[in-house]
């Protein structure tokens, strides 16, 4: 029993056990000839020492007994290490969920104090480029947009990017054509690669032509953005070509082949990982060139959430090629996709009384020069208090009500406005502009109180559409 204790507890578990059987053979064997094989093997006669023999016998028990408790001592230390660990490890765990908990909530904040004034510049450029302008202007006008629209996806893709990894983005299902989707992505670059004198193609297979397929069109579309407008913007000479391919048939629908190659600066094999993972390692200065923007990170998450995944080939100086595939479900039914639902642009919607709740003057200036060209002279509120107020006094068919303000909120404004008891009154319907993402995502589409949600910088199709289908004269 020592022997076998102590073989354990010095050498460890395999060697303990080694030590054990090494120990234990002589003494089964002489148990087996004995007993069981009859075999008498000659030894000599030994006279025990009982005085000794005691003694042995007390101290090997004596150490058997102080080994075990040894043993049991360090066993109880260890589970104390144990739960102080995991103890150490939960409070770990709780820091990094508040610390991610404090990143999107800071993105979110700063995601809405970017968007309050890059609504006013977003705006007014829309309303310099519908107004007249001087031939000479035509220029600075066209980069102020083109400025403004690259400010604005650059807030858009820090966001989705913290969206993504928060696991907040769910792909939707709603029937879109294949064909025309990637048709106008690429319309949206052929004029900025013909100012970089690059040569750009664009083919869809004749097979995805008529073919309604069910996914996120809105996805997809972000998705060849990204890898389009990457292939443009690393490319100064040569050509981007964009190919959609239909590939097969397959039990849940159709695959569909992307393929983006362009003749770009390229990426070296050491550099691939990194483009889809930017931000898990630092890169020196000098590799800063080959580092794409936030988008193909995004497209890469994207494609994950499609259970697809984005492959890369490229060679250093030699251009690169960007290709994913992606199943789509056919559509049961067929939509009118091509028909234009706003109808002219100049629509007249004077007959509606809208208010316009923003705590922003410059919001509110916007809106209003907005809606005025569709001959709407809105009234305004600075707060949700005020609105409420002149809600009680006058009737209105729509409210575009901002979210984040004083003295009295959005969601606020709006509970009080819908539950205001007057004799013939209609509660209007409640339109948020507001520049929050996460209020945009999470609250305000679940809030019973509001009727629909825009994000800000807002664009006017988008707006005047919504209002247009509001456009019934008032009783």
């Amino acid at each position: 029993m020592l022997v076998i204790a102590a073989g354990y507890y010095i050498l460890g578990s395999k060697n303990g056990l080694r030590y054990a059987i090494a120990a234990i053979i002589p003494v089964l064997a002489d148990i087996s000839f004995d007993h069981y094989l009859n075999l008498d093997i000659p030894s000599r006669i030994v006279n025990i020492n009982y005085t000794a023999y005691g003694i042995t016998v007390f101290v090997n028990f004596s150490l058997i007994l102080y080994i075990h408790n040894l043993f049991f001592k360090s066993l109880n230390k260890f589970k104390k290490r144990e739960v102080l660990f995991k103890r150490n490890l939960e409070q770990a765990a709780e820091s990094l969920r508040e610390q991610a908990m404090a990143k999107t909530n800071f993105l979110n904040t700063m995601s809405h104090e970017i968007r309050t004034p890059l609504n006013a510049i977003v705006g007014m450029s829309n309303l310099l480029s519908s107004d007249n302008k001087l031939p000479e202007q035509e220029e600075n006008i066209q980069i102020l947009n083109f400025s403004a629209g690259n400010l604005m996806a650059t807030v858009n893709d820090i966001i989705d990017f913290n969206n993504l990894d928060n696991g907040q983005i769910q792909l939707q299902h709603a029937p879109f054509i294949l064909f025309e989707t990637v048709a106008n992505v690429c319309a949206t670059f052929r004029e900025q690669a013909a100012m970089k004198h690059l040569r750009f193609e664009c083919t869809i297979d004749e097979k995805l032509k008529d073919r309604t397929l069910n996914g996120d069109q809105l996805r997809l579309s972000q998705i060849l953005f990204h890898l389009i407008g990457n292939a443009v913007k690393f490319t100064t000479e040569g050509f981007v070509n964009v190919k959609v391919a239909y590939a097969a048939d397959t039990p849940q629908g159709v695959l569909v082949a992307f393929k983006i190659e362009d003749s770009g600066i390229g990426i070296s094999k050491s550099k691939q990982q990194q483009i889809l993972t930017p931000f898990k390692k630092k890169l020196p200065r000098t590799q800063r060139q080959y580092q794409a923007t936030i988008g193909i990170t995004v497209a890469y998450q994207l494609l994950k959430l499609h259970g697809s995944d984005l492959k890369i080939m490229s060679k250093e100086g030699k251009g690169s090629c960007f290709s994913f595939d992606v199943i789509y479900n056919l559509a049961n039914q067929q939509k009118a996709f091509n028909e234009d639902p706003l109808g002219p642009i100049d629509v007249n919607l004077s007959n509606l009384r809208i208010l316009v709740v923003d705590d922003e003057r410059l919001n509110l200036l916007v809106v209003k020069k907005t809606l005025a060209k569709w001959n709407v002279i809105a009234d305004e509120a600075t707060n949700g208090k005020v609105a409420l107020e002149m809600c009680i006094e006058k009737d209105y068919d729509v409210i575009l009500m901002d979210i984040n303000m004083p003295v009295m909120d959005g969601f606020e404004s709006a509970k009080a406005i819908k539950e205001i008891k007057r004799q013939n009154f209609i509660p209007p319907q409640i339109i948020v502009l507001t520049a929050s993402i996460g209020a945009a995502i999470g609250e305000v589409l679940k809030f019973p109180y509001i009727d629909d949600c825009i994000l800000k910088p807002f664009k006017p199709d988008e707006l005047r559409e919504k209002l247009n289908k509001l456009n019934t004269p008032s009783s």
